[in-house]
């Protein structure tokens, strides 16, 4: 059993699953090239590898795979302001399911701390933040990249020139800063090999 299944397997945890699964497949989410299904279980999982490697507890842990599962969900509604959206989501599910209070808190929280700019207060919410962009540490990147970009275009009517998107995101992993011992230790050399490919891509794309 992989430890996304072991987490899902029982309680709260598999609950919420099901619920953000229907709300996502059903919504406008479901026909987001990015910010879909597939991205929120990558977070989950991403969260279940950053969380143990920084050493979370259980209860910990839940709280934030919670926060996983339910922080995009709020682009069934739109882009503009999600978080805080996927927050109040969160809230009224685990309310209905008598979740303790304290921990509600600490849910809610981690889905406000993904707001960009990130700033996170606490190991809980860095954890999360790092998983939410976990992808700019790893091979993916690329490809998750073009399906951004895709969505933006179809989605939030935004277009850009190939030069003007590949500058874009040198200056998003440029500013970008993982807040785990994970994402320094793992995600940020393969992040600064991405942004060296982007740099050399703007290089090919300036005019002569």
């Amino acid at each position: 059993m992989d430890d996304f299944t072991a987490h899902k397997s029982g309680g709260i945890l598999a609950k919420a699953e099901l619920h953000v699964v229907a709300l996502l497949q059903d919504g406008a989410c479901g026909s987001l090239p990015f910010h879909n299904v597939q991205h929120t279980l990558e977070v989950y999982v991403q969260v279940l590898k950053v969380g143990n490697h920084v050493g979370l507890d259980p209860t910990e842990l839940e709280r934030v795979l919670l926060a996983a599962l339910f922080h995009d969900v709020g682009h069934v509604s739109g882009f503009e302001g999600h978080e805080t959206q996927s927050s109040d989501l969160a809230k009224a599910f685990l309310e209905d399911w008598d979740y303790p209070s304290e921990g509600l808190a600490v849910v809610q929280d981690c889905i406000l701390a993904t707001r960009m700019p990130q700033e996170p207060k606490n190991l809980m919410e860095k954890v999360l933040c790092d998983a939410d962009l976990f992808h700019l540490g790893t091979l993916s990147f690329f490809n998750k990249n073009a399906l951004l970009r895709k969505e933006w275009a179809q989605h939030r009517n935004m277009q850009y020139s190939d030069r003007d998107w590949t500058q874009l995101n040198i200056t998003f992993l440029e500013g970008h800063s993982f807040f785990t011992t994970y994402g320094q230790r793992v995600l940020e050399p393969v992040k600064q090999e991405n942004l060296a490919q982007l740099k050399d891509r703007l290089g090919w794309l300036d005019p002569f």
